[in-house]
């Protein structure tokens, strides 16, 4: 058993969680199983765990390509390298994954998770050893957000004695990744440094030339102090600290269908001053104490901060974009002045926003046995606040012979001028009661949030306070729970679960006196997992009986940009869920492992009522009951193979992404085509890749590993907003060396 100060990081309630996942069902891991405790202390509620064998084997820094191994995860593509997932969970909406709770090492970490939570920040991949997901009942412990489920991060963790780790890899577009991390434990001091470094040229090719790639920085430390192993009490102290830089060549712009089909690799003139920048910081202490056998508390103390200027194009020739891609023929001398083939003037849009996210969050598990039962209770709170200063800034340009010029700077603050604040207070209660294999876990979740807006308004630069809006709101919520989960000795469970989940309404308008209702939801789920003779199965069907399902206004999802929310009434979302992994030669007397891993999700998700829509990704214009809620795929399916040796390993991942709809709406699905407009188009194609990754190590120091992404070269739109259609990344090739020492 590990002392106490080599536990992985748990906080908020995260007890073994991760742990627990892996045991019970590993992606792609078809290693032997090891059962902490015993199999009734399964999770209620369906969840997976993808831990650092398996992204050893994948090699894969975009996030999206990960989780999509994992059912009931939906993901729209954006930039290709995975940077800003756009992640839904069981039919949440996936725009900037503002509808699922995002958490590193169980911290909060979008920029501002309540008062602004488009999670325009994502930490670097490549720097994660596992990854969680959790979905039904299991994650009531994990708001604010728990109508989908969470998404949890696992960073790199202290080793037990001195290790460190090197990665270099080059590949295709000039992309180029850096990693390096070094760590120990020592009798009472522990440690780990790590930096990580990833940058590319871009594959998308730029009128008139230029690089429309990225480079990202990424440090990391942990120190902790721990008690000597001997002492009556044990705790330990760990503080960590996250660094971030970004600069991205990256646009909101996307293409007309006909310039996607001559070539979907393209990227317009009025682009080539897009850019982001980005900063991020953040610094945690943890504490963790452990004042009896039975009893055991983690507390956190957070804060961090996030700049975030995402700078682009917004109207040329005094059009708006989504107007020229809606019909450039109308609107021609705006589409020549976009592509550099007339001269014109550009309005340019820097979107400046601070964001801060503050906090000290503290769980206590307790335990004890009576006969042949036993009792765990889960206790915690989490006070937290976080801001969203929004500073949006219009300047133009003229477009001069394909290069756009500067013509006039514009005063800061003149197109969004505004702070968001928000303060919350969320608890939790948790309780396992086991009786031989059935177990069973009530719990109840509160939300207490007061949300405060300040509008300063275009022309008021200095925020003198002369043309202040403002508006406030408070809100507080109950969110019960109970789960079931009962352990066959033949080495399967049954499952089930019932919790009523939740999102937080967003700011308050201060245009109007209509206020977002929260949105709330009752949850129902129902699964099944097999664990025996190497073959693991987790089924799942669920139902998300939603009322007041919430929309949003927002620029990343074709919307104004004013972030505003709106309720779109009773909805119902509801799919299955299924997941397999056996080792071909699983009975064979063999060194040689041929895994073999399945995962499909069916969503059907509609809308119960009549309404008028309020913007966004849903669109404009009235939604009727049945329409099926847009950018929610159907079908997904992901397939692997792996061959493995004691020094080689191969793994290809095959990923299909059904049609899905852009718009709400029933019957015929129309997708781009030459002779339908912009605006009419109502679906996407579906499409299929194949991902092509190989290790091999040739020293116990040195493995070199290869991937290919897109082995097939498929081209596909992967989404239409935020303005135009976006192609997939094209085949990719990486070579690299890692290094254990």
């Amino acid at each position: 058993m590990k002392r106490l100060f080599v536990l992985p990081l748990i906080v908020f309630g995260y007890t073994l969680q991760a742990q627990q996942l892996k045991d019970t069902f590993p992606v792609l891991e078809l290693d032997p199983v090891t059962i902490i405790g015993s199999r009734a202390n399964l999770i209620p509620g369906a969840g997976q765990y993808i831990g650092s064998k398996t992204l050893a084997k994948m090699n894969q820094p975009n996030i999206n390509n990960v989780l999509r191994t994992i059912p009931g995860v939906n993901i729209r593509d954006e930039e290709g390298f995975g940077l800003r997932p756009n992640i839904g969970l069981r039919g949440t909406p996936v725009n900037r994954s503002a509808k699922i709770t995002l958490m590193e090492d169980g911290v909060l970490i979008a920029p501002a998770p309540y008062a602004d939570p488009a999670a325009y920040y994502f930490p670097t991949f490549l720097r994660m050893q596992g990854v969680e997901v959790l979905k039904g009942s299991s994650q009531i412990k994990y708001g604010p957000y728990t109508v989908g489920g969470a998404v949890n991060l696992i960073s790199t963790e202290i080793p037990t004695s001195f290790k460190g780790f090197a990665q270099l890899s080059v590949g295709s577009f000039g992309t180029n990744q850096q990693r390096v991390w070094v760590g120990d434990s020592q009798q009472n001091f522990d440690y780990v440094f790590e930096v990580n470094r990833m940058a590319s040229n871009g594959f998308k090719q730029l009128d008139n030339g230029g690089n429309t790639g990225f480079e990202r920085r990424d440090l990391m430390a942990k120190l902790r102090w721990h008690s000597d192993s001997k002492a009556k009490i044990q705790q330990s102290l760990m503080m960590k600290i996250v660094s971030l830089t970004e600069t991205g060549n990256e646009s909101y712009l996307g293409l007309t269908y006909e310039d996607y089909k001559v070539n979907p690799l393209r990227r317009y003139a009025a682009t080539q001053k897009d850019l982001l920048d980005m900063k991020h910081n953040h610094v945690s202490l943890l504490h963790t104490i452990r004042p009896g056998k039975n009893i055991i508390i983690h507390t956190t103390a957070y804060y961090s901060t996030t700049f975030r200027d995402w700078a682009r194009v917004n109207t040329i020739g005094g059009q708006s974009i989504n107007n020229i891609l809606g019909n450039p023929t109308q609107f021609a001398t705006s589409y020549q002045i976009m592509t550099g083939q007339t001269n014109g003037s550009i309005d340019f849009q820097s979107a400046a926003r601070t964001y801060i996210s503050k906090g000290i969050q503290s769980n206590a598990q307790f335990s004890y046995t009576n006969g042949e039962v036993k009792h765990k209770w889960q206790l915690g709170v989490r006070i937290h606040s976080d801001q969203a200063d929004r500073y949006a800034t219009r300047s133009n340009y003229t477009m001069t012979n394909g290069t756009m010029i500067l013509n006039s700077v514009g005063v800061k603050g003149n197109q969004e001028n505004q702070i968001r604040n928000a303060r919350a207070i969320a608890a939790y209660m948790n309780y396992d009661i086991e009786y031989k294999g059935l177990k069973i876990s009530p719990g109840v979740r509160y939300e207490r949030i007061e949300f405060d807006f300040q509008n300063f308004g275009n022309n008021d630069n200095g925020r003198l306070g002369a043309g202040l809006r403002s508006a406030t709101n408070t809100m507080s919520i109950v969110l019960p729970g109970i789960g079931f989960n009962y352990a066959f000795k033949n080495g399967s469970d049954l499952f089930a679960g019932i919790h009523k989940g939740f999102s937080p309404p967003g700011m308050p308008s201060v245009n109007s006196t209509t206020q977002a209702k929260v949105e709330t939801a009752i949850n129902y789920e129902l699964g099944y997992r097999y664990d025996q003779n190497g073959l693991h199965i987790q089924a799942a069907a669920f139902l998300n009986d939603y009322a007041n399902i919430l929309g949003s206004d927002n620029m990343s999802a074709g919307g104004l940009g004013t972030g505003d929310m709106f309720n779109a009434g009773n909805a119902t979302i509801k799919g299955i869920e299924l997941s397999a992994a056996y080792n071909l030669l699983e009975n064979k007397n063999t060194n040689l492992k041929l895994p073999l891993q399945i995962a499909y999700t069916y969503t059907n998700a509609s809308f119960r009522e009549t309404f008028q829509n309020g913007g966004g990704d849903w669109g404009t214009g009235i939604i009727r009951k049945g329409d099926l809620i847009p950018f929610i795929t159907p079908h997904l399916f992901t397939a692997s193979l792996g061959l493995e040796t004691n020094k080689f390993n191969t793994l290809l991942i095959a990923r299909y992404v059904g049609a899905t709809r852009t718009q709400p709406g029933q019957g015929t699905l129309i997708v781009p085509d030459n002779n339908v407009a912009y605006n009419n188009v109502n679906a996407l194609k579906s499409f299929l890749m194949i991902d092509l990754s190989a290790n091999y190590q040739f020293t116990k120091t040195f493995t070199a590993f290869s991937t290919i992404n897109n082995l097939t070269n498929n081209n596909a739109i992967v989404a239409n907003l935020p303005n135009g259609y976006r192609p997939n990344m094209p085949i990719g090739f990486t070579l690299g060396l890692k290094a254990n020492f």
